[in-house]
């Protein structure tokens, strides 16, 4: 069978998609998978979660305006799922695991990594998540930053003068300086950024599954 390939994610993973497939991405938001052929996002003008980010349609692509824990279609009604960054954000792990699970043959899930996220947690993710030998671990999130101080100042300097402090724990010196320290605090953060770079295969849980996958909800003390 023909198939092509598509960088999916925020990860870039290649994927092989057959060409008779019909594939659904759930929570398209403002970066819809050009392999869909049918989107489907909780919001459509609500960007809260999408960090100020619009959502965007594809012409001539069905966009639905459903929650992933409780999807608008019958079972196995696509070959393929896309659930790239969502997870992290569900309230009801079990319905939404359930559902993909139900609407579709296989699929691909990406969220970003435990690693990412002790350096990097934002307010609106729920889950800390992890792939253990092809079973998506979810660990309910703390409300602060999960290394304290430290996590505090790595997340104030990474996120210096963006959106993602708003509403934050974070140093005064976040929200932007006066120069010359202005141009201190850009330099550190397109340091640390490059310095990410070299943590790339680290970043990310990804689960590519056929059939069903499995999953569990871990005690956040273990």
């Amino acid at each position: 069978m023909p198939v092509k390939y598509f960088l999916t994610g925020n990860s870039r993973t290649p994927i092989a998609f057959d060409t008779t497939w019909c594939v659904l991405d759930i929570g398209s938001g403002h970066h819809p998978h050009p392999r869909a052929n049918v989107l489907a996002d909780k919001y459509l003008l609500d960007n809260t979660e999408r960090t100020g980010r619009e959502a965007k349609l594809l012409p001539g692509i069905p966009f639905v305006v459903a929650d992933a824990c409780s999807l608008p279609f019958k079972d196995k009604s696509f070959d393929f799922v896309i659930c790239s960054h969502v997870a992290e954000h569900v309230e009801d792990v079990e319905s939404f695991c359930s559902e993909l699970n139900r609407v579709a043959r296989m699929g691909y899930l990406e969220t970003p990594s435990r690693f990412t996220e002790s350096l990097l947690h934002v307010a609106v993710h729920r889950w800390f998540i992890s792939n253990r030998h092809n079973q998506l671990v979810f660990t309910l999130a703390p409300n602060d930053h999960p290394l304290g101080w430290f996590g505090k100042l790595f997340f104030s300097i990474h996120f210096y003068g963006t959106v993602h402090i708003k509403g934050r724990e974070v140093f005064p010196f976040a929200s932007g300086c006066r120069k010359p320290w202005h141009y201190l605090f850009v330099l550190l953060r397109w340091t640390l950024m490059f310095l990410m770079l070299f943590t790339w295969p680290f970043m990310f849980a990804r689960l590519h599954w056929k059939g069903s996958f499995s999953f569990m909800i871990s005690d956040p003390l273990k």
